[in-house]
């Protein structure tokens, strides 16, 4: 089982790249590491804020100069769907944007 800090481990001192991510999907315990937004800086695209997943954990993690990268949610994935718990992170990450419909929205 990997755990929250675990999966802060391999990020850098800085914002992470999209290529990272993929990279980072590649270990066979992580579900998905998706950046929430992206922006182009030169030749790649980074994020300051992220989902990760594994099976037991979905985390929104955020990157902050100041701060540098910290859990800013974390949903428990223990005896629950992949996909009810990559959602509920999503809505999580997005906090009051409407990018995402959040789960009352979408059983109505």
């Amino acid at each position: 089982m990997v755990d929250k800090g675990d999966l802060l481990e391999p990020f850098p001192d800085s914002k992470i790249s999209t290529t990272a991510l993929t990279d980072l999907e590649s270990h066979d315990a992580i579900l998905t590491a998706i950046p929430v937004m992206a922006e182009e800086q030169g030749p790649m695209e980074l994020s300051d804020r992220v989902v990760v997943q594994t099976e037991a954990v979905a985390i929104v993690a955020v990157y902050e100069d100041d701060e540098g990268w910290y859990v800013a949610e974390r949903v428990d994935g223990t005896d629950r769907e992949n996909d009810a718990v990559f959602q509920e992170a999503m809505v999580a990450a997005q906090g009051d944007s409407e990018l995402v419909e959040s789960p009352a929205e979408s059983d109505a």
